[in-house]
């Protein structure tokens, strides 16, 4: 059987298991699986396909990441990063939408996820806004739309595994998103502004904060405010590794929350762990089902099919980006991250690298498409958990989202067009 029928069964079959609701890991790993047996290919290598996938020390940041958001979130640190955005944000227009925004930004810098962020944040927000007469719709979409700049913002879950599957310096990505991350959330709040001055949507107080005010807020927040800047420059200073940061965080986020806010209880220890397994367990699963299909699609020489029929277009690089960007784009719709960093990056990777495209650079474009996704049916997780907080249909959620979205299809034509503004910190600081 050629291998052209074969990636098409395969690749037929997994789009099949998704639409019947099959877990994105379950549905790689069965129709992997089933590409295995018709090809009659050693079984035994694809099982030692899928350990090399899971034996990499970087993954291991991945829970400690995860559990230091789920600590933010009991311990009371994400309230007091909101109290602190409130105090600076409160007396604009459409206050509570960019207190979202900002505290959004700082949230994705120590938890690296942006369901993690849409999880602590709109649970408070989101009824906050309610309560304030800002339609449901509109408090969601805020919310979802700026939690995706969690994962362009460093730390970040997503350029870990891009990290993983390109053999680049995850410092040199962190540092990479950085500027791209708040270049997003400052459009988001130029949106908000004029939304807000369309629709009136309110202040949360009349005057701006005196400096008593902003010194109280700065003593209650600056711990939190803290967190991130010990996390990057760990890392980009050499003295940790990410995993070691991550674990810093982990420590960090108890001892603030259990000691100084006094909020974190013990009895909250067990189910924030058992919360952390059970969403790592899901990225693993996605990780080892995504390299065993990498593995199959390097056997039928998909990446190098895919570069001679890109190349045989153009060998323009602005044009070869672009195509790239609408398959992400249009992949990122219908599938989850980790699989789209995991399987698509080692067939894109030879093609941009080919035409001299850092592959830093690179991987901040993969990340916004892929934080884009993020918010788009039917697959757009934080869309679908805002949508829940703000008892709102899906629908209408995205059709509010799609002004903010401008934000991120803004900066990724930025960052395409321009990969100086990616590149200048991690060459300044990382040379």
């Amino acid at each position: 059987m050629s291998a052209v029928v074969v990636m098409s069964i395969l690749l037929g079959l997994m789009a099949f298991f998704l639409v019947i609701g099959i877990p994105i890991g379950f549905a790689i790993l069965i129709s992997s699986t089933f590409a295995v047996f018709i090809q009659d290919l050693p079984s035994s290598m694809a099982t030692l396909r899928m350990i090399a996938g899971a034996d990499s020390f970087l993954l291991t940041a991945i829970p400690f990441f995860v559990f230091a958001g789920i600590l933010m979130r009991e311990g009371g640190i994400t309230k007091r990063i909101l109290d602190f955005c409130l105090i600076l944000l409160g007396s604009f227009q459409g206050a509570l939408g960019h207190v979202n925004i900002m505290a959004s930004m700082i949230f994705g810098g120590i938890s690296g996820s942006s369901v993690a962020d849409t999880a602590s944040i709109g649970t408070i927000l989101i009824p906050e806004m309610i309560k304030k007469k800002y339609p449901r719709n509109v408090s969601a979409a805020i919310t979802a739309a700026s939690s995706t700049i969690g994962i362009v913002i460093p730390p970040s879950i997503p350029m870990i595994l891009y990290a993983l599957a390109s053999e680049t310096s995850i410092g040199k990505l962190f540092l990479a998103g950085a500027i791209p991350g708040i270049l997003i959330g400052l459009i988001m709040m130029g949106i908000t502004a004029f939304i807000s001055a369309r629709q009136g949507y309110g202040k949360e107080r009349d005057s701006l904060p005196s400096l008593k005010e902003l010194m109280i807020g700065l003593k209650d927040g600056l711990l939190a405010l803290t967190m991130p800047l010990i996390i990057i420059g760990g890392i980009v200073g050499g003295v940790v590794t990410a995993t070691e940061a991550a674990a810093s965080a982990v420590l960090y986020a108890f001892i603030l929350g259990f000691f100084v806010y006094k909020e974190l209880k013990l009895s909250d220890i067990f189910p924030s762990i058992k919360e952390t397994v059970i969403s790592t367990a899901i990225v693993m699963l996605i990780v080892v089902s995504a390299t065993f299909l990498g593995w199959i699609l390097a056997y039928g020489q998909l990446p190098q099919r895919m570069a001679t029929s890109l190349l045989a277009i153009s060998d323009n690089p602005l044009v070869i980006l672009l195509i790239i960007n609408i398959i992400l784009l249009i992949v990122g719709t219908f599938s989850d991250i980790a699989p789209n960093i995991l399987i698509l990056t080692p067939i894109f990777l030879p093609i941009v690298t080919q035409l001299g495209i850092n592959p830093v650079h690179f991987g901040i474009i993969v990340i916004v498409n892929q934080a884009i996704a993020l918010v788009t049916p039917p697959v757009g997780n934080c869309l679908y958990i805002c949508s829940n907080i703000a008892k709102c249909s899906v629908e209408k959620v995205f059709v509010a989202s799609v002004p903010y979205l401008i934000s991120n299809f803004t900066v990724l034509a930025i960052v395409t067009l321009w990969p100086g503004l990616v590149l200048w910190l991690p060459n300044l600081l990382m040379p």
